[in-house]
């Protein structure tokens, strides 16, 4: 038996074979990194965008009236109750290797946690962008009247109220579109990437 000749024909079978498909599988993991650290940073603006908006508000809660001040502070709650549970999701994302589990498997993990950070807006969005018109009136009507039980006896407030409501179908609409643009192109590639370790 020719040990040298043995050496050399599974030096070959490794270069051929495994080294082709570790070099191959790399390439692809490269890949799903840098697609998801695109991802990771659009959602870490989108989690910071929540923070640039609710703490102008709290500021304004802070001087404002009685009435005014406990509007404020509900929404400012609020807000941070939705970017907390973002927040919860965005650190279930790997992007270092983990040895316990596939990369199939860490990517299936990250596109889930992906699109619950985008469901939790979504809900948060179907929920408050209808008050958005109401409370503004409102927020502005407490500061011109100072109480609740002031705005609440002008004339027409609930039509008011009930007429701004219709203008948070524009909000959702308008999430809806800006979430699309900015995520629907990563999140198709992600699941691409998923479907070529099948």
């Amino acid at each position: 038996m020719d040990l040298q000749q043995e050496w050399q024909n599974m030096s070959a079978e490794m270069i051929n074979s495994e080294q082709s498909a570790q070099v191959s599988k790399f390439n692809l993991d490269v890949q799903s990194k840098d697609l998801l650290q695109d991802l990771m940073f659009k959602l870490k603006w989108k989690l910071r965008w929540v923070r640039i908006i609710d703490l102008p508000i709290l500021a304004l809660a802070l001087f404002a009236d009685r009435d005014l001040k406990i509007l404020l502070l509900g929404i400012f709650v609020l807000y941070e109750a939705s970017r907390w549970f973002g927040v919860k999701e965005f650190q279930k994302i790997k992007t270092v290797v983990d040895y316990t589990s596939s990369t199939k498997e860490l990517l299936e993990s990250n596109l889930t946690a992906i699109n619950r950070i985008l469901s939790i807006e979504n809900i948060w969005g179907y929920i408050t962008a209808p008050l958005a018109g109401p409370i503004g009136f409102l927020c502005y009507q407490l500061s011109v009247h100072k109480s609740f039980a002031n705005v609440f006896e002008l004339p027409n407030i609930y039509l008011h109220l009930g007429l701004l409501a219709p203008l948070g179908i524009l909000v959702i609409l308008f999430g809806n579109l800006m979430n699309r643009s900015i995520f629907k192109k990563q999140i198709e590639s992600l699941k691409r990437k998923i479907s070529e370790f099948n």
